[in-house]
């Protein structure tokens, strides 16, 4: 097809996939000069951050916050990136049937029942050491084991396991490392979490928007077949429509298993044997839009008995019409196990009906995700935490990058924001940042 091998003769980088991580790399890129083509293969850019408006209802695929202070906070302010929202308040704990307030603070600490006054006192050395621990040390320490050496009393380890599994997104806290646990924790502390008014469309909207304005090209509905390459070089990329390209650089921005396949020829095994050892966060989701609110006492609810959280978001976010609301419930998988998804449904539900009973008669929509990918790999303590995470780079083929949640450090956003950064570093340090002085990429970032 020589018009469309004509339309891409001028693009250097050839981004593949439109999520928070691609979109970041390409606004980077384009506003240093470069000729960049983003590839997403649905209709719309987004991916796990995409938002779906139910009849002015907007779900985000599962539920989703924005822990400022981080790589994502850094990335969207240097992009110049607006958005707005507030943080959640008033958490209850659920424990044995009964609620609690939560202690999450000075003022909550001091009303809660949910503790004793020695069960407080643990909780306040516990929350002035936070910030002063060296979370690189214990990258090797699972939470669990974290926990069980820090937290002596009873009621408060079971209040701290329960935020545990909410901040990492796994049941499994033998598992994750304890540097996830801490710096989330120290995050935390210090800087505020958000739920976005529109949701989470509102970051991948001005990504998209930044990227193309700088003069990069985001082309959805268009999915890459393969990534071509030959002794460790890039030859080419081809399309679902036999249209090859060839960029001087490939950056995929895809969940783990996609990245896999578009360069496995059968001979190439040094990705496949990293992306073979990820564990995923998986979690069941089930999310639900109300023509009201029930009960304005049980809004936000961590689950300290099992692996479920609850969120009213239309409370602090504007994400539902006026008077309607949306709550976000999700169960933390175990990533070795199986769970049937009718169980992790009916156990969403009866979470939502002990904090919001008569929810049913309310419902306008509903959307059960049985079984996602919150994260693409877990910081596992067996890995060394997020040191144990693969780089930007991929062995042993020059001018290849990866990007996503399961890219060097950070959470969620932080990790896909701060590898699209570090990606596209990598790329202007080479050379590429001016197309009429353009350098040779091979020799940087082996």
């Amino acid at each position: 097809m020589p018009a469309m091998k004509s339309q891409f003769e001028q693009t250097d980088v050839v981004i593949i996939g439109g999520g928070l991580a691609g979109l970041g790399a390409a606004a980077y890129l384009a506003r240093a000069g470069v000729a960049v083509t983003v590839f997403e293969k649905a209709p719309t850019p987004g991916g796990r951050a995409s938002t779906q408006n139910h009849d002015g209802y907007l779900f985000n695929r599962g539920i989703h916050a924005l822990y400022t202070g981080g790589a994502a906070s850094e990335v969207l302010q240097e992009l110049d990136i607006s958005y707005s929202g507030h943080s959640p308040k008033a958490i209850s704990a659920l424990r044995q049937g009964r609620f609690h307030v939560a202690p999450v603070d000075t003022a909550t600490l001091l009303r809660t029942d949910l503790l004793d006054l020695a069960d407080k006192l643990e909780l306040m050395r516990l929350l002035t050491r936070f910030p002063r621990l060296n979370a690189q040390e214990v990258r090797h320490t699972s939470v669990q084991e974290w926990l069980d050496k820090n937290v002596r009393r009873p009621r408060l380890h079971q209040f701290m396991a329960a935020n545990a599994r909410t901040l990492v997104y796994c049941s499994s806290l033998d598992l994750v490392s304890a540097d996830v646990f801490i710096i989330k924790m120290q995050l935390a502390l210090k800087h505020p979490i958000l739920y976005l008014d529109g949701g989470w469309q509102t970051l991948v909207q001005g990504l998209w928007r930044k990227a193309e304005q700088a003069g990069a090209r985001v082309l959805t509905g268009h999915r890459v077949e393969a990534i071509e390459y030959q002794d460790g070089q890039i030859q080419g990329v081809r399309l679902s429509d036999g249209t090859t390209i060839n960029p001087l650089a490939v950056v995929i921005a895809t969940a783990p298993k996609d990245a896999v396949k578009l360069i496995d020829n059968g001979q190439y095994k040094p990705l496949r044997q990293i992306v073979n050892s990820l564990i995923p966060a998986q979690v069941a989701c089930l999310d639900v839009a109300l023509r009201r609110l029930p009960n304005m006492h049980h809004t936000i609810v961590q689950d300290l008995d099992g692996p479920r959280f609850m969120s009213t978001h239309s409370l602090y976010s504007r994400v539902a019409p006026q008077g309607g609301a949306i709550i976000y419930t999700f169960k933390q998988l175990d990533p070795r196990q199986v769970s049937d998804p009718h169980e992790d449904e009916r156990d969403l539900e009866a979470l939502l009906d002990a904090a919001q009973p008569g929810w049913r008669e309310l419902l306008v929509h509903r959307q059960y995700l049985p079984r996602i990918d919150a994260i693409g790999m877990l910081p596992t303590a067996r890995a060394g935490g997020y040191a144990g995470r693969p780089g930007p780079t991929v062995p042993g083929i020059t001018n290849l990058y990866l990007a996503g949640d399961w890219i060097g450090e950070g959470f969620l956003a932080d990790a896909s924001l701060g590898s699209a950064r570090q990606v596209a570093q990598i790329l202007l340090k080479a050379g590429l940042a001016r197309p009429e002085k353009r350098e040779p990429l091979a020799s940087y970032a082996r």
